[in-house]
């Protein structure tokens, strides 16, 4: 009777056992995830408004659609469309990329993006149709019938300064309203404060470097002296007098009137950033997104005396452009997880996370709903309230299809070569205006 239990007992947990790895199994295959990949320049393990907001946004994305897991791999963010595209030729392009509007062409003049009209546009309500802000933008994205990428975090570039270094110079917004008022504000705002023989606090920074490059004034001022930058067929016209002005101011600035140093040359646009907020640099010109870090990181000076001008213009009375640029997200055509990335991004550019990139992320609302909140009306919101107004009053778009990212390194190199000598102001910008048409 012993060795028959004992037999028993043994079957049953061979039963029991069976019984529970198909359990096992079976719950597998009913929670069995889609992994979508995604690259990005932000980091969900970092600190900073927008990577709390994406960090946030996954996951309640994921706890609603448990099938679903977001895999973040963050990017260089200069090179994000130029890699996706590599990656999509190569065959191994992330799932859902991310693109800044100065290179949306990589994206525009190739076949790696899917079409978002059909996959997200079209399934939108007509109440999200009506309440989104941002509809002119997609002219720059229209293929044809095709939309190749959406919107997630619009911004511009404004002209950001010290509002308590300005009121120990006597100066106001006023004074900087174009860029002779600039020119001059930042010689009164140049000082030794220690009386070391050396600038302790330069009038206006610049980061002139090859790589890591971000617009600069005399890329803004161009643009308003010309109009634009490109015509119809993407051809660059600014080998003109706009172009050799604006060119010449930035050197002036070096070379005549001492109001930024000369290691500017060598300085990524994140590096003069830095030094901004490091209290190196009186004004600079930097991208609104870039506001909420300022006065996070304000190392030696109060963040809240941190100002937003409009981008200066060339004319007295005619404020300078205010490019609307910002993210993107597009879709690999040739994604094998189509309909799960494109809900993701359906979600990233939908209400729900564009509320989350107005607060915590600080940008700029994409939705009314979301614009007229009472969030928005908190004094620590006047940077965004401030762009907002620019952006509505002086707002444009450049062309989605021209490739105009690295035109920015161009006018970097012109300005190089005339202070060090190796080209006649001349030369430099008809070789950045051929650098420019080469690429497109």
């Amino acid at each position: 009777m012993k060795q028959t239990g004992r037999y028993r007992m043994k079957q049953l947990w061979k039963v029991m056992g069976g019984v529970l790895v198909a359990s096992l199994l079976a719950g597998t295959v009913a929670h069995a995830q889609t992994t979508v990949t995604m690259w990005t320049f932000l980091d969900i393990n970092a600190e900073g408004g927008r990577n709390v907001a994406l960090k946030q946004m996954i996951a309640d994305f994921e706890a609603a659609n448990p099938d679903i897991k977001i895999d973040v791999e963050p990017q260089v963010w200069s090179t994000l469309a130029e890699k996706f595209v590599l990656g999509s030729n190569a065959g191994n392009a992330p799932d859902i990329g991310w693109v800044n509007s100065e290179n949306l062409g990589f994206i525009m003049n190739s076949d790696s993006g899917a079409d978002l009209k059909a996959l997200v546009l079209d399934k939108w309500s007509e109440e999200q149709r009506q309440d989104f802000l941002l509809t002119s933008s997609f002219s720059a994205v229209t293929d044809g019938d095709a939309v190749r990428a959406v919107p997630l975090m619009p911004s511009t570039w404004v002209l950001m300064y010290r509002k308590d270094l300005f009121e120990a110079a006597g100066l106001t917004a006023a004074d900087i309203a174009t860029w002779d008022g600039v020119t001059e504000a930042a010689k009164k705002l140049t000082a030794d404060t220690n009386s070391d023989g050396q600038n302790d606090v330069w009038g206006i920074g610049l980061g002139l470097s090859q790589e890591r490059y971000s617009v600069t004034p005399a890329f803004l001022a161009t643009v308003d002296g010309n109009g634009r930058i490109f015509d119809d067929n993407c051809v660059a016209q600014f080998d003109n007098d706009a172009g050799r002005m604006a060119v010449g101011m930035q050197v002036d600035w070096i070379t005549k009137d001492n109001v930024t140093p000369r290691e500017a040359l060598a300085m990524s646009s994140d590096d003069a950033i830095d030094q901004f907020a490091a209290g190196r640099y009186a004004m600079m010109i930097i991208a609104n997104s870039r506001y909420e870090q300022i006065q996070r990181t304000a190392a030696g000076w109060d963040g809240s005396q941190l100002g937003i001008a409009p981008v200066p213009g060339v004319t007295a009375g005619e404020p300078g452009p205010a490019l609307l640029v910002g993210w993107w997200a597009v879709q690999w055509a040739g994604s094998p997880n189509s309909e799960a990335a494109a809900k993701f991004i359906s979600y990233m550019s939908g209400v729900e996370g564009a509320r989350l990139w107005n607060i915590p992320g600080e940008q700029i609302p994409t939705y009314r709903s979301i614009a007229d909140r009472p969030e928005m009306d908190d004094p620590v919101r006047e940077g965004l309230r401030a762009t907002a107004e620019i952006v509505a009053e002086n707002g444009e778009l450049m062309p989605g299809k021209c490739n105009w990212g690295r035109t920015q390194a161009d006018f970097n190199l012109a300005t190089q070569q005339v202070i060090l000598g190796q080209a006649t102001l001349d030369d430099a910008l008809r070789q950045a205006e051929q650098s420019t048409n080469d690429r497109q």
